[in-house]
């Protein structure tokens, strides 16, 4: 089933607010509402600029953001900003270039 550009949008937007409620959870001590939103802010900014929108390339996007929540939860010294840097270079690794 093919799906639009809004949707797939709408699904990495959906993943990056996940992520950042992971964070305020996993990291309530060092992480304030600011810093989640914008750290959403960020991770969706550069999959806007790195064809995360694509039918070949959301799938990936959204799951990256889920390596970076796992990321957080399995190492407690990881920080918001390791986390962020994870997605990236995992969804840059694994990215269709079409």
């Amino acid at each position: 089933v093919k799906t639009t550009e809004a949707e797939r949008r709408s699904k990495v937007a959906e993943a990056c607010v996940d992520f950042g409620t992971h964070l305020l959870r996993v990291r309530p001590s060092s992480v304030t509402a600011n810093d989640a939103h914008r750290a959403m802010r960020e991770i969706f900014e550069w999959f806007e600029a790195h064809e995360a929108f694509t039918e070949a390339n959301y799938g990936i996007a959204v799951r990256t953001i889920v390596f970076g929540q796992q990321l957080l939860e399995s190492y407690k010294t990881s920080t918001a900003n390791d986390a962020v840097a994870a997605i990236q270079s995992v969804y840059k690794d694994l990215m269709s270039e079409s």
